[in-house]
C-alpha cells in the first residue's frame, strides 16, 4: 500500500483524503496530513469566544442540494437569507463552519501545528523535513495543497520550479469579529458590498441558522481595502472596519465593542485560477488547491476529488 503525505489540511487536502480512504488501494492508514494550523480546515475557520462563535473564514458553501448531501456530512444547513446573493443555494455548517472540517478529518492521521520545511527526492520516494520531530518522513507520494507562494518555497528546497504556480496571484482579506455594546438593528442579517465598497461582507453570526449567543458581526473587508491596509496593526484595522460597519448599519460612529478581534488572510482569494484541477510536478509529487479552479468551497472540493483520481491512477500498476 503506497504511503501518501498531504501537505495542507484545508478544503482541498481533506477532500482528497476523503476520496482516497474510500479506495481499496489506499485507506486511512496510508495517508498522513500535515498542517501548520492548530486544527484542520484552513479557510473553514471558526473562533469560539465567550460571546459566541464567529465564522471568520469561509462564510458559506455554494452547493447544489445533491452536492450538499454528499459533502455535508449531515451537518450542513440551508441559509436561505443569503441565497439572493448567488445562483446556487447557500449552506453553512452547524454549529460552526469549522465543524465541517472536523467531520471530514474524522479518522484521518491529521497532524496540526506542524510545518513542512523541506522536500527532497530519496530514491523512488520523497523525504520531508519538519520544524519538529516526526515519526514519518519518507513517503511514496506527496500532494501539496497549500497556497502557491508556500508551495514554491517548499519546492525550492528540492530544486523544482513551476511556471503555472509562479503565475498565480492572490488577494488578501482582513476580517474583524465584533460584538458591539449597543443593540444591532433587528433586520440586520447579512450585507454584501459592491465594487468600491471598503466592506465586502457583513454577517450577523447570531442570526445564522443553528447559531446562538448575543448579537455579533463578522466583517470582511474588500480586497482593495485589505491590500491598502495589509501591514497595519490588527487593532487599528479592527477599529477602522468597525467605524465603517457602524456607518453601514446606522449605528453611532463611536460604538464600542465588548469583544473584537481581527484576522488577516494573506491568501484569501485567487485572482486568476490555473484552470487545471490537479497536476503532477514530478514523479510522485502533485499539486491541487483553490489556486487550481477557484476559491469557492465547491471548486476547492473539486480540485481535491481530481487530485485523488490522479494519485490513484498514478499508483495503479500499468496493465500487462
Amino acid at each position: 500500500m503506497p504511503r501518501l503525505a498531504i501537505i495542507g489540511a484545508g478544503i482541498t487536502g481533506l477532500s482528497t483524503a476523503r476520496s482516497l480512504v474510500a479506495h481499496p488501494a489506499f485507506g486511512a492508514a496510508s495517508l498522513c496530513l500535515f498542517d501548520k494550523g492548530r486544527r484542520p480546515g484552513g479557510r473553514l475557520a471558526s473562533r469560539e469566544t465567550e460571546f459566541g462563535s464567529f465564522d471568520h473564514g469561509v462564510q458559506r458553501a455554494l452547493l447544489a442540494e445533491s452536492a450538499a448531501q454528499i459533502h455535508g456530512a449531515g451537518i450542513l444547513r440551508a441559509w436561505p437569507a443569503a441565497d439572493s446573493l448567488s445562483e446556487s443555494p447557500s449552506w453553512i455548517a452547524e454549529p460552526t463552519m469549522n465543524r465541517l472540517a472536523q467531520a471530514w478529518s474524522q479518522g484521518l492521521d491529521c497532524r496540526c501545528s506542524v510545518t513542512v520545511t523541506g522536500l527532497a527526492r530519496d530514491g523512488h520516494q520523497w523525504r520531508l523535513g519538519f520544524d519538529r520531530d516526526q515519526d514519518d518522513t519518507l513517503f511514496d507520494q506527496v500532494l501539496l495543497t497549500i497556497p502557491t507562494p508556500q508551495a514554491l518555497a517548499l519546492l525550492g528546497t528540492a530544486g523544482i520550479e513551476n511556471a503555472a504556480l509562479s503565475a498565480v496571484r492572490y488577494q488578501p482579506n482582513w476580517t474583524v469579529m465584533w460584538t458591539p455594546s449597543i443593540p444591532l438593528p433587528p433586520t440586520a442579517d447579512h450585507w454584501a458590498g459592491v465594487a468600491g465598497d471598503p466592506i465586502a461582507w457583513l454577517a450577523r453570526e447570531d442570526l445564522k441558522p443553528g447559531r446562538v449567543g448575543p448579537p455579533r458581526l463578522t466583517i470582511q473587508a474588500s480586497a482593495a481595502w485589505s491590500i491598502k491596509h495589509l501591514e497595519r496593526p490588527a487593532d487599528e484595522v479592527a477599529a477602522r472596519l468597525i467605524r465603517i460597519a457602524a456607518g453601514v448599519l446606522g449605528l453611532p460612529a463611536d460604538a464600542r465593542p465588548i469583544y473584537v478581534a481581527a484576522h488577516r488572510w494573506r491568501y484569501a482569494f485567487v485572482e486568476q485560477p490555473i484552470g487545471t484541477a490537479a497536476f503532477e510536478l514530478a514523479p510522485g509529487l502533485y499539486y491541487a488547491s483553490d489556486a487550481c479552479l477557484g476559491s469557492a468551497v465547491a471548486q476547492a472540493v473539486s480540485a481535491g476529488d481530481d487530485a485523488a483520481k490522479l494519485i490513484i491512477d498514478s499508483a495503479s500498476p500499468d496493465p500487462a
